[in-house]
């Protein structure tokens, strides 16, 4: 939610007569004696608690810091317009709150003149009212004391500046941040239990780094930085590897955590990108170090999230953009060196008939080997880290063919999917006279049919077709970045294949879902955070007790849990759930998208199993929809929470809340 500052400011002349023989000075008055007043207060709503279980690192210094320790402190002055000068009328007067006590000023500021208001608040010692973090002295150049420390949340802080003159009866205005905010969550926590860092360098070279701000026009200047790492200032903070700062967002999944957070003041409007040394170390040992030299865009008031498995050898990064406060902005890419990893077969358990998965090359040999787990079962064994792989969906030809998947309560995680591979969809029509084929079916699994229970999948980023992915494929033949026929998910991209096939999904979940794909397309994209397409049902097709949550994705029938269900015979959704989903949407005139599901085709006739039941579903309360082509947040609203559109039979779909 956005953190405001509402400044209310009013005239209080009771007459003309009085206002012509009292002309006021410019200047702090007694309170209840000015004629304009200005209350500062931020929503009533905001939490109190700094427990590291509800602080988030997604979130910035009102949600974060803890004010038994510091105090947050108003400072406001007016300039007067005199021609092209601005001339200082009220000097910076500060007003000390703690857990957001509105302040109020009282001025006298004269009739007919032009005016900027300045407000700058930052935070404070407690107890004191000197500057702690930024020198303040001066509004037309205010500049960090030490901008090399990093991890400190006290760091945040806010402006405004807006003309102003006492023809206007009321005035609101929103403080906003003067920097970015940069964070690095590492995905590899405790993994294999590694040795783990308690501190964290960076440098950042061959950019702009902003020094500066004037807080009465907004502008800051920057400095070129060298392009070597070698020789650019370092920046150093510190963390407890014991106990979690961070509880919330992606800090919420034990293996994620938070490791880096960073204030970078930014240019006024433009985003601009960075580049940083990422180091980690325990005490002075070396844990690992990356170079991030493909850029990394910022933009004043957002939050820049860069995830990845930072803390072991091979990394895969994932940087997003997500606004907190007016708009949000994901862009990502994947950054990861694939190792030569080599398929291993699993073992077998004639008796049961069953595949015991227990390591990264074990879950490699799936994919090729999709055929021989039909109607057996497949039995993970530990969490596995899919990082430094270039995943090749799991796919079965027959999509109609079925098999059990045991989670057995673990998480697979750190996949990426870039377009180089792909389950094959095939489609043709008219005997045949018209057919194409598209790598389509995109998920960790492509295709599937069968029971699954009990498993998350975590950090899953498909950047399909998009962008700068590979232009030939494994065999060589071009790829078209042009348009893009998919069936994308976190879990599966393509199920529930005709009437008769059975699909129980119980106790499976997507977090940390990022896909992307073709811009230009004309073909349907069914893209969801869990499952991309569900077939027709039959009675037995089925989601009980699934999630998917923390999803950004693209596309044109787009939903948070599921991109479509087919229906027309029985599909259930019972217990199911979507949490903080992003959609862009790559059509201003569809209507297929919801932050839960994105199109039902066909709700069913109603007789028997002949339906879809949405059976105590929660659909997400924070879903945010952006245009594709624009940036722009969208003033788009579904026809339903559950749901973008229901092409026929919607009185026959059960919803029961």
């Amino acid at each position: 939610m956005n953190k405001l500052f509402k400044l209310m400011m009013g005239l209080g002349c009771l007459s003309m007569v009085a206002c012509q023989t009292e002309l006021p000075v410019d200047g702090i008055a007694t309170e209840g004696d000015g004629n304009v007043k200005i209350q500062v207060t931020v929503p009533e709503a905001m939490g109190q608690t700094r427990a590291a279980a509800d602080r988030s690192s997604a979130k910035g210094g009102l949600t974060n810091v803890d004010f038994a320790n510091y105090d947050l402190r108003y400072q406001l002055a007016v300039y007067r317009v005199d021609g092209d000068q601005l001339v200082e009328a009220i000097t910076p007067q500060a007003k000390i709150v703690n857990d957001y006590q509105p302040v109020t000023y009282s001025l006298r500021l004269t009739p007919g003149r032009q005016y900027k208001v300045v407000v700058w608040a930052d935070f404070v010692a407690e107890g004191t009212t000197g500057d702690l973090h930024y020198n303040t002295a001066d509004f037309r150049n205010i500049t960090a004391i030490d901008p090399t420390v990093l991890n400190d949340e006290s760091r945040d802080a806010y402006f405004i500046t807006q003309d102003y003159t006492l023809d206007e009866p009321a005035v609101n205005l929103v403080l906003k941040r003067p920097f970015a905010k940069v964070r690095v969550v590492t995905t590899d926590w405790g993994y294999e239990n590694l040795e783990m860092p308690d501190n964290v360098k960076v440098t950042y070279y061959g950019c702009k780094r902003f020094n500066n701000i004037d807080v009465v026009t907004g502008v800051s200047n920057s400095e070129e930085l060298a392009a070597d790492v070698a020789g650019n200032v370092v920046y150093t903070g510190s963390f407890n590897k014991a106990e979690k700062e961070y509880g919330q967002d992606y800090d919420a999944t034990a293996s994620n955590r938070t490791i880096m957070v960073d204030y970078l003041l930014t240019d006024i409007e433009e985003q601009t990108p960075i580049h940083m040394a990422l180091e980690t170390l325990d005490g002075a040992n070396r844990i690992t170090y990356h170079e991030l030299d493909t850029d990394i865009p910022i933009q004043r008031n957002w939050l820049t999230t860069i995830i990845g498995n930072t803390l072991t050898s091979e990394a895969q990064f994932t940087v997003s953009i997500d606004e907190n406060f007016e708009n949000q902005w994901v862009d990502s890419e994947t950054w990861w060196k694939a190792s030569g990893f080599a398929p291993k077969e699993p073992a077998y358990d004639e008796a049961t008939k069953t595949y015991h998965i227990y390591t990264k090359e074990e879950f490699m040999w799936l994919p090729d080997n999709a055929e021989s787990v039909v109607g057996k079962t497949v039995s993970i064994e530990n969490d596995i880290d899919m990082s430094g792989v270039n995943w090749k969906p799991i796919y079965l030809k027959n999509v109609a063919a079925e098999y059990t998947v045991l989670g057995n309560g673990h998480t697979l995680r750190n996949f990426t999917m870039d377009g180089t591979f792909g389950a094959v969809y095939e489609y043709s029509a008219l005997g045949g006279l018209i057919h194409w084929t598209v790598n389509g079916f995109t998920g960790v699994w492509g295709t599937f049919n069968g029971v699954m229970k009990d498993l998350t999948f975590e950090n899953i980023t498909i950047n399909g077709l998009a962008d700068a992915m590979p232009t030939v494929d494994v065999d060589g033949n071009p790829i078209s970045h042009d348009d893009e026929a998919a069936y994308f998910a976190g879990c599966i991209g393509y199920t529930g294949a005709n009437w008769s096939t059975k699909l129980n999904i119980e106790n499976v979940h997507a977090k940390h879902v990022h896909i992307e794909a073709s811009k230009n397309q004309t073909h349907i994209q069914n893209v969801g955070g869990l499952v991309g397409w569900v077939g027709v049902g039959g009675g037995n097709t089925w989601f009980k007790n699934c999630s998917a949550s923390d999803v950004d994705l693209v596309g044109s029938q787009v939903g948070g849990f599921a991109g479509q269900v087919v229906g027309s015979r029985y599909v259930g959704l019972i217990n199911c759930s979507a949490a903080n989903v992003l959609i862009r949407m790559t059509s201003t005139w569809g209507t297929d998208v919801s932050g839960f599901i994105g199109q039902i085709n066909d709700a069913g006739n109603g007789s028997g199993d002949n339906y879809v039941e949405i059976n105590k579903c929660v659909a997400p309360e924070d879903v945010v929809y952006i245009n594709d082509k624009t940036n722009e947040i969208m003033d788009y609203t579904p026809k339903s929470k559950y749901y973008g559109n229901v092409s026929k039979n919607v009185d026959n779909l059960k919803i029961v809340e």
